[in-house]
C-alpha cells in the first residue's frame, strides 16, 4: 500500500511503537534504511491528543520491499508478536555487536574555529561602520543612535577578530 501516489516508499509494518522500533533496528542491520511515521506522536505533538489506532507506520524504499517484508515476516509469529529469541542467541548479538566507547567528559571547551566567511564577514561590518562614522572628522554632526550602533559593531567585531587571532596564535 501506498502512503503517497508517487512516493519511493512503501508501508510494509502498522503496529506498536516499541515493535516498531524492534523491527527498525532489524532493517538497519540488514542495511535497508527505514522511516518510521508516527502518527499518534505526530497528532500529540500538534495539540490535537487523539488516539490513532493505526500505530507506527513503517516505510522502505521500493527497491528494498521484498526483503523488507522477509525480514518483518521471520521477526513476527501468526499474531503479530515478536518471536522470542533465546538466551545463547541474546549472547551472540551482544558480543558481535561492537562495543560503545563513551569518552570521559573534560570541563575545557571544545575549539570553535571562526570560518572565512564569518573573519570577513567581521572585517566588512567594521569598514562599513568606520564609513558610517567618517562624517564626524568632518566635523559634521550625526544621530546618537548612529554613532552608539556603530561603534558598538566596531568594538564587538574588533574584539572578536582579536580574540580568534589570539587564541589561533596559541
Amino acid at each position: 500500500m501506498k502512503i503517497l501516489p508517487d512516493s519511493n516508499y512503501e508501508k510494509i509494518y502498522t503496529g506498536s511503537s516499541i515493535k516498531a522500533t524492534y523491527l527498525k533496528t532489524l532493517l538497519e542491520d540488514d542495511g535497508i534504511q527505514p522511516i518510521m511515521r508516527n502518527d499518534e506522536e505526530s497528532a500529540r505533538a500538534g495539540g490535537f491528543g487523539m488516539d490513532y489506532a493505526n500505530g507506527v507506520k513503517i516505510l522502505v524504499h521500493k527497491k528494498s520491499v521484498l526483503q523488507a517484508k522477509h525480514i518483518v515476516q521471520s521477526a513476527l509469529d501468526e499474531n503479530g508478536d515478536i518471536i522470542a529469541i533465546s538466551e545463547e542467541e541474546l549472547e551472540k548479538q551482544a558480543m558481535a555487536s561492537e562495543p560503545t566507547i563513551l569518552k570521559p567528559q573534560t570541563n575545557e571547551k571544545s575549539e570553535y574555529r571562526r570560518s572565512p566567511f564569518n573573519l570577513l564577514l567581521n572585517v566588512g561590518l567594521i569598514l562599513y561602520s568606520l564609513w558610517r562614522l567618517s562624517p564626524l572628522l568632518q566635523g559634521e554632526s550625526l544621530q546618537t543612535i548612529r554613532i552608539v550602533t556603530s561603534s558598538a559593531i566596531i568594538l564587538f567585531c574588533s574584539w572578536t577578530l582579536i580574540n580568534h587571532f589570539r587564541k589561533q596564535g596559541k
